[in-house]
């Protein structure tokens, strides 16, 4: 690093000072020999003009002490130059031996200037003063030196000219000497200062010299060791200096190139223009760094990376460029790419391989499920039923198989991308607990789903892999557990705007998982025991496809177990609400006021029933066993206030539901009491015993709260039948009394055609069948569908021409059409869309996923049975008062409503009755604020409405208003009396 002069200066002080004292020491001693000759000549000169005037030992004295002085300081000299003397103590000597030649003069002089004229004593004092005056020069580098010389030659003189007398020409002399002095020492101090600056710029001079020398030295050094190859060109191209890796890059020593241009040394023919352009950029000020080609002495072409710069400093227009090797580099580059390109090409061959696969595996398996599901429906020989159940179980294992590795290979290869379309939540939710009820029941396992009513129903997201990892879940919770429960839940954590936050959970009593394996469990092909594998089955590959998805959908999947306690597995994913698409359950009568009684000993399935029907309006009431259920009925009954339903579960430990029922029709108090039955564990004859007994619905769980709704509906909208001929409400009575649809099924393969139509017609559905795209289009034309079912591929035109097509009709451009393909990699359901087709269906296909997608895009029955909410929303009030903290004053405020309700009312008809608006709209803003006060919504609204005509002045259409809201305010009295009446929980 270079470094400031000023700074420089300042830290070579001390180094200077004592070069000055070298210098000053240097000087003195090399001016002794003429010195100490000078002093001998001159005291033998002054010895011969007095020889005769003085006394002879005195003349014999001065000139042996002049020379004994003399002799002394060329002994110390001599001496001193043999000798590492430091410049002090140098110095030191020279100041001693001059201060003795100085008082061998002085005192010499003094003593002879007595005995002399005035004459001779002034020769005398200019041989001294011309002694003083040589001093000047020979002592010029030390002041202390010439003083010493200057004091011990001249401060004696005046005493021995006053001794010689007291005349003016004395005094004069005096004088004269003192002012010689003083001139003298101005002389030797600006010649000593002239001296001490010439050594001390001497010095920083050739301190500078050595600092720029090592400053060259280390640049030199470090443009030598710079691994980057650098050249120094002057205005006409010319090198003037390159660096060791720059003979090493391009091939060339130094001196042959130095002088030379720098385009004919390595820049290519075809590049050359190029390079004056980048040349020119450099001398405009730009910094200029690219990639070019360069060519080394031996010809061969290399790729280095340039960067260049004018030299400002340089008045010779001097630039500076750097060439960097990135031929390993772009060697890479080439490398990954044809990497790229192999693992694009290898991921489109087994893209195409796993596509092929598919179809060609689930082709044939769409026939043998079908088949085998529709011959499991018909009268079987317990040894053909056993076999074909092994059939389908093991044809579902490898599909399941089949589907694990395809997904894990999606995923892996970042191919798997989630949808984004409407659906139904919920009904997701139970439909996929439902699919899996069956092995629960097998494993005499209690299967509960559970989804309060205020986690939203109609969400945008990708309801197939939401599906995908539940059933995994419940799987594994259903393999892994050999008693007790597995309880699915979804619940409400966060509601912010138009998106909700649900979280999701399956909890099992199973075997548990230890704190050493929940750590590996979602891994791949990873079990919590290695032994599980084989004794549960299974690739141990859906724990880790449902971890990815979940993540894949912005969600983690957690896990909390105990050994020999059971697990739980939960994860939390967000979706978009599908504004305008909230649907509710509906029932084909009004269930707000109507009393119901739970009877079950699982407080899960009692508290999701309490949840489901409570949300309706339900008063729900509960009892864990068997006697006390009978004994609540029988206490309602007593009260006047019975019970309208009574829902038992099947399987308690002390009496099940039939024992119960049997008992309730036993009982003439009860015998109007309408039965559901809900059974997790169907068995052959339910439904005989359950129309002997007079019990209206026979249920299995879990249940979708839509259905539950739907058939505690038609219950109580029915009478209470007598023993044996009651209509029996099930699932497959609320499925066959849905709307008959008429379908097209366009399909080419003869098995498929009837697999699909088998399982259409014992849904009630019409089927048609089309064995190419053509036919279909010409079906279209023909008749009026509902829904068309869509192969792919089909000879003479394929699906997705055949979709164009029919969109092209003026009954084909909002038909439903669902895609059928054996084609399940990811993009196919997109493809199908964009290519206008409605929904997507892969191959296999099971009935219910059949039935889900026919009628969930099939015309819809209209709905003559209008929903309505309770006539006041009793719940609600209660969870506000809760949180305020003052549930215990819920009752109390009920009463107050029911008392003034008919004076209120007074009121209103009253102000009715008036002239003037005023009294009206304050009977009627009074009203409002109690009816919304308490959750009676119909009746507040209306009041609303009443409230604002009477403000804007409209006496009439508030007057039209009233008997409304009488209607309103009589329903809202009835529900408040009906729901608080007795009959408390037992």
């Amino acid at each position: 690093m270079s470094r400031d002069p000023t700074t420089l200066a300042a830290d070579e002080e001390p180094r200077v000072e004592a070069e000055v004292k070298r210098a000053a020491v240097r000087q003195l001693l090399a001016g002794g020999p003429f010195a100490e000759s000078l002093h001998i000549l001159l005291v033998s000169v002054v010895a011969a003009l007095v020889w005769n005037s003085l006394p002879i030992e005195v003349t014999i004295g001065w000139v042996g002490a002049v020379a004994a002085a003399a002799g002394l300081r060329a002994w110390w000299r001599v001496r001193a130059r043999g000798r590492s003397l430091s410049a002090d103590e140098a110095l030191r000597g020279v100041r001693l031996t001059v201060a003795g030649v100085g008082l061998a003069w002085g005192f010499g002089a003094a003593s002879a200037i007595p005995a002399l004229g005035l004459d001779q004593a002034a020769l005398i004092l200019v041989v001294v003063a011309g002694i003083v005056a040589g001093a000047t020069g020979t002592l010029v580098g030390d002041r202390r030196s010439f003083h010493y010389l200057l004091i011990t030659v001249l401060a004696p003189l005046p005493i021995g000219i006053l001794l010689q007398g007291h005349s003016r020409p004395h005094l004069l002399a005096i004088v004269l000497i003192a002012m010689f002095v003083w001139g003298m020492d101005r002389v030797h101090g600006r010649a000593h200062r002239t001296f001490a600056e010439r050594v001390r710029a001497a010095a920083l001079l050739e301190r500078s010299t050595e600092e720029l020398a090592r400053q060259h030295a280390y640049l030199d050094a470090l443009i030598a060791s710079t691994p980057v190859a650098i050249a120094v060109l002057d205005d006409q191209r010319s090198v003037r200096s390159v660096n060791a890796a720059f003979e090493g890059l391009f091939g060339y020593a130094a001196d042959e190139v130095i002088g030379a241009g720098i385009d004919g040394l390595i820049v290519p023919e075809s590049l050359r223009s190029e390079s004056s352009d980048l040349e020119t950029r450099v001398r405009r000020g730009e910094i200029v760094r690219v990639e070019v080609e360069r060519m080394r002495k031996d010809g061969r072409h290399i790729q280095v990376r340039l960067s260049a710069a004018a030299v400002h400093a340089a008045a010779d227009g001097a630039l500076v460029a750097l060439y960097e090797d990135i031929s390993d580099r772009k060697a890479a580059e080439a490398a990954m790419r044809e990497a790229r390109d192999l693992a694009e090409r290898v991921a489109r061959a087994r893209s195409a391989f796993l596509a092929n696969m598919s179809h060609e595996i689930r082709t044939p398996m769409n026939a043998v499920l079908g088949f085998v599901e529709l011959v499991l429906d018909t009268e079987l020989a317990p040894e053909q039923r056993r076999a074909l159940e092994l059939v389908r179980t093991s044809s579902e294992a490898l599909l399941t198989i089949l589907n694990d590795i395809l997904d894990y290979s999606k995923i892996e290869a970042e191919h798997l991308e989630l949808e984004s379309i409407p659906f139904d939540l919920p009904k997701v939710v139970h439909a996929t607990a439902t699919l899996l009820a069956v092995r629960a029941r097998e494993k005499h396992l209690e299967l509960t789903v559970d989804v309060p009513p205020d986690v939203p129903q109609m969400v945008r997201g990708d309801p197939t892999r939401l599906r995908q990892v539940l059933m995994n879940l419940i799987g594994n919770a259903i393999k892994f557990t050999e008693q007790g429960e597995v309880d699915v839940s979804a619940s409400i954590i966060q509601r912010d705007g138009d998106r909700a936050a649900v979280q999701f959970r399956v909890r099992d009593t199973g075997i548990g998982i230890s704190e050493d394996q929940l750590g590996t469990i979602f891994q791949e092909f990873t079990q919590a025991d290695a032994s599980m594998t084989r004794r549960y089955g299974g690739t141990g590959l859906g724990l880790a496809i449902s971890r990815r998805l979940v993540a894949l959908m912005a969600g983690e999947l957690a896990v909390t177990s105990e050994v020999g306690r059971g697990s739980e597995f939960s994860f939390a994913l967000t979706f978009p609400l599908e504004a305008g698409a909230q649907a509710t359950a509906r029932a084909a009568v009004s269930l707000g006021g109507r009393r119901l009684l739970v009877v079950d000993d699982n407080e899960t399935n009692r508290r999701i029933v309490r949840d489901m029907l409570g949300a309706e309006g339900m008063a729900v009431h509960e009892a864990s066993r068997a006697d006390a259920g009978l004994e609540a009925l029988r206490r309602a009954a007593r009260a006047r206030t019975p019970y309208d339903l009574a829902i038992l579960d099947a399987q308690m430990p002390d009496q099940d539901g039939f024992e119960l029922a049997t008992a309730i029709r036993a009982d003439r108090a009860l015998t109007a009491t309408r039965l559901l039955i809900l059974t997790s564990a169907g068995q052959r004859g339910d439904g005989e015993r359950c129309r002997q007994l007079g019990i209206q619905a026979y249920l299995t769980k879990p249940i979708a709260r839509a259905d539950l709704v739907e058939a505690v509906g038609t219950v109580l909208a029915g009478t209470a039948s007598a023993p044996g001929a009651a209509d029996l409400v099930t699932r497959h009575s609320i499925a066959e009394s849905r709307h008959a649809l008429r379908i097209l099924l366009a399909e080419d393969n003869a098995v498929n055609q009837q697999v699909a139509t088998a399982m259409l017609l014992k849904r009630g559905h019409h089927v048609d069948v089309a064995s190419n795209g053509r036919e279909a289009v010409d079906a279209v034309a023909r008749e009026p569908y509902d829904v068309i079912l869509m192969d792919i591929q089909m000879p003479e035109m394929d699906g997705f021409e055949a979709t164009e097509q029919i969109r092209g009709l003026p009954q084909g451009r909002s038909l439903p059409i669902i895609a059928l393909t054996a084609h399940a990699l990811s993009g196919e359901r997109e493809r199908c869309l964009a290519r206008g087709m409605s929904g997507y269906l892969a191959k296999p296909f099971k009935a219910h996923d059949l039935f889900a997608a026919v009628e969930g895009r099939g015309a819809q029955p209209a709905d003559t049975a209008a929903t309505r909410a309770p006539a006041v929303d009793l719940a609600a009030f209660r969870r506000t008062m809760e949180e305020a903290g003052a549930a215990d004053a819920v009752d109390g405020i009920l009463e107050t409503f029911v008392a003034t309700l008919p004076q209120r009312l007074e009121a209103l008809v009253a102000a009715a009755g008036g002239t003037e608006t005023e009294p009206l709209h304050r009977a009627a803003h009074a009203f409002k604020s109690a009816a919304g006060t308490i959750g009676a919504g119909h009746l507040a609204a209306l009041l609303e409405e009443m409230e604002r005509a009477a403000q804007g002045g409209d006496l009439a259409g508030a007057r039209d208003k009233l008997e409304h809201v009488r209607g309103e305010a009589q329903a809202a009295l009835d529900y408040i009396r009906t729901a608080t009446k007795g009959g408390g929980d037992a």
